[in-house]
């Protein structure tokens, strides 16, 4: 299983978390299931292999397109795949895509859209090029000139709902949003209707999301014992075991000690 991460050229930063690779040479012999915490961050995917499945809290079962955008995420969820793993991405900055694209972020919350019905033909041909490409190192740079030209078209579009939503990031989600916005001097009404045009949900929930989405992180990566929770969950700003217990079964779907026993996160899979 080849999973690698790269990080964008630094005027792309702002926007962009980082690109993606993921395949698999050999055919798998029996379907593989992956699932996944809200990770606070979308994504335009282009997969050059078999076509999977996505289930979610609002699809029990969607065919992911050849090539898609991939709103922000409320709960967990899953992926089937099968046959042959290809695909490459861009995960962006919280509000990345509408920065970049223009795009109405909410309209995407937990769903995958063809990106050809959301940016035209032209990414059919973006698409094609992928697929034709000869490696995943070659598949990348495609994905950053798309983005550079798409850059020198917006440019300056970086503004406080970006620094706002990037901060969350950075911070881990245990940030008090009232105050940011206060030291911000902002409206709130008016901030919160362009964060929820620019990322897809309110600050204080986006806020929330990230919080789980980073502590999911860490469980996944380590060898976690019950005993040794508690210092996480305070760090993470959980202020109890029962708040962080309620949050964390609200946005997986699982109690914590059954997810840190049986789940099923890609990097289970990688060596």
């Amino acid at each position: 299983m080849y999973y690698r991460k790269f990080t964008p050229a630094p005027h792309l930063l702002p926007f962009v978390e980082c690109y993606f690779a993921w395949e698999k040479q050999e055919v798998l012999t029996q379907p593989m299931q992956i699932e996944s915490p809200p990770t606070s961050f979308t994504s335009m995917v282009f997969n050059y292999g078999d076509t999977y499945c996505v289930g979610n809290s609002k699809h029990v079962s969607l065919n992911a397109p050849p090539a898609f955008l991939a709103g922000q995420a409320t709960q967990s969820y899953k992926l089937e795949l099968s046959g042959r793993i290809g695909m490459v991405g861009i995960v962006f900055k919280p509000a990345g895509i509408a920065s970049l694209f223009g795009l109405p972020m909410y309209e995407f919350t937990d769903d995958r859209i063809n990106l050809v019905d959301v940016l035209g033909k032209s990414l059919q041909l973006l698409h094609d090029q992928i697929v034709e490409a000869d490696g995943p190192i070659e598949r990348v740079r495609i994905l950053e000139q798309f983005l550079n030209r798409q850059f020198l078209k917006k440019n300056d579009t970086f503004d406080r709902t970006d620094y706002t939503a990037n901060l969350i990031v950075d911070r881990k989600g245990d940030v008090n949003v009232g105050e940011l916005m206060e030291e911000l001097y902002v409206c709130r009404r008016q901030f919160e209707r362009q964060f929820l045009y620019k990322v897809g949900v309110s600050p204080k929930y986006y806020a929330r999301i990230r919080r789980i989405g980073y502590l999911c992180a860490q469980l996944a990566s380590q060898r976690w014992q019950v005993s040794d929770w508690h210092d996480l969950i305070y760090k993470c700003g959980y202020y109890d075991q029962s708040h962080f217990i309620r949050e964390f079964t609200q946005f997986t779907g699982k109690r914590p000690t059954l997810y840190v026993k049986d789940n099923l996160e890609l990097t289970n899979y990688l060596s």
